[in-house]
């Protein structure tokens, strides 16, 4: 059984979408190039355990090749039987598609096969074309979020316990098996203030993606407050921020190559999770009106990302002081590199992680915040 060491240090993750970045036609999906693409992939999240990495988060969406990662568990199941230390999750499982009791139960299994270095992230849900397709009323999902995230903790704690909500309800009941530790680490995704702040209260930690760097200060801030108006004092360590990384050996080399492929992120990105009319949001994610209308249109640009510090993309030296000056600004204590995204090759993918490990997980793990 792993230990993980609380230190007031950066951790580095890999964050990964896994994009299926060819015909988007679904008559013309390759299943060879589809193997392919998981064998690579596999190989480059091993050898990030070699490269410094503290961990890997996987992620959940579908019925679009913005992601060929609908079962993300199984994932974190079999990069757990290939390495050894990494700690390994997923950011996050959408509790509005499954049965909370089948998550807690694959909860423990995946703590018991990780030997305890499962790391638990659930979200409620934010991309609209999902919901639709599967016939999931978002105006249900925080309330079905919080009691599914309730049951959970009740099945994980308790050898026979009852539930009875407003979707679920269970009588005298237990899982096989429990979790291999007492207590799970939970992590949410984040970026509603309603949902960091409840985050904070139940002392979960938390993502937050694509805000400007200032903002995830500004969020952060919230948590901090949230916390401590519930009795506990935040740590650095209770936020992640995730950003789309690219590093080369020279800033054209990064650049020519890290623009077309976020673009093509992008454009996947727009059509499986923004919002199509953002002035007519469900209830519960006004909040994402403002969140998402920059990216709503074609007006946003490469530069303009970069900027606002959604994309660090350079040398060795270039990102590594983008990441520091980002962290030590917000405060947190884990950084997410979202590396592997639009038609980026393996071996560019590859290269990418493997100077992040050398000249930026360093320089992470020596900040104090």
């Amino acid at each position: 059984m792993s230990e993980w060491t609380e230190h007031q240090v950066v951790k580095s993750w890999l964050f990964e979408i896994f994009s299926y970045p060819y015909d988007p036609d679904p008559a013309k999906f390759d299943p060879q190039l589809c193997k392919e693409l998981y064998d690579w992939k596999l190989e480059s999240w091993v050898a990030a355990e070699d490269q410094g990495f503290d961990g890997v988060f996987f992620s959940e969406h579908h019925f679009t090749p913005y992601s060929i990662s609908p079962s993300p568990n199984l994932l974190v199941a079999t990069l757990a039987q290939r390495t050894t230390r990494m700690h390994i999750g997923v950011m996050a499982n959408i509790t509005a598609f499954h049965n909370p009791r089948r998550l807690a139960e694959e909860g423990a299994m995946l703590d018991h096969l990780t030997g305890g270095r499962l790391e638990v992230g659930l979200g409620r849900g934010v991309d609209e074309p999902e919901f639709i397709r599967e016939g999931v009323k978002m105006e249900e999902t925080r309330a079905r979020f919080e009691e599914s995230v309730a049951l959970i903790q009740a099945a994980w704690k308790e050898p026979t316990w009852s539930f009875h909500g407003e979707f679920y309800n269970y009588d005298n009941v237990g899982i096989w098996p429990r979790p291999l530790r007492p207590e799970l680490p939970i992590w949410v995704t984040a970026l509603s203030p309603n949902t960091v702040a409840w985050a904070a209260q139940q002392g979960f930690r938390f993502t937050s993606v694509f805000s400007p760097t200032e903002q995830m200060r500004t969020i952060f801030d919230g948590y901090k407050k949230a916390a401590a108006d519930a009795g506990r004092e935040a740590q650095p360590s209770d936020m992640g921020v995730c950003r789309n990384v690219f590093i080369a050996d020279s800033e054209q080399e990064a650049r020519d190559l890290a623009e077309p492929a976020f673009n093509a992120l992008f454009a996947a990105f727009k059509e499986a999770a923004v919002f199509h009319d953002l002035d007519n949001v469900p209830a519960g994610y006004e909040h994402y009106q403002s969140f998402f209308r920059p990216f709503a249109g074609d007006d946003v640009s490469f530069d303009a990302l970069v900027g606002m510090g959604a994309i660090c993309v350079g040398t060795p030296q270039t990102v590594r002081d983008q990441i520091v000056d980002q962290i030590e600004t917000i405060g947190c204590g884990n950084f997410l590199n979202w590396g592997s995204f639009g038609n980026l090759t393996k071996e560019q993918t590859m290269r990418s992680y493997q100077l992040f490990g050398e000249h930026v997980a360093p320089a992470l793990r020596s900040l104090s915040v």
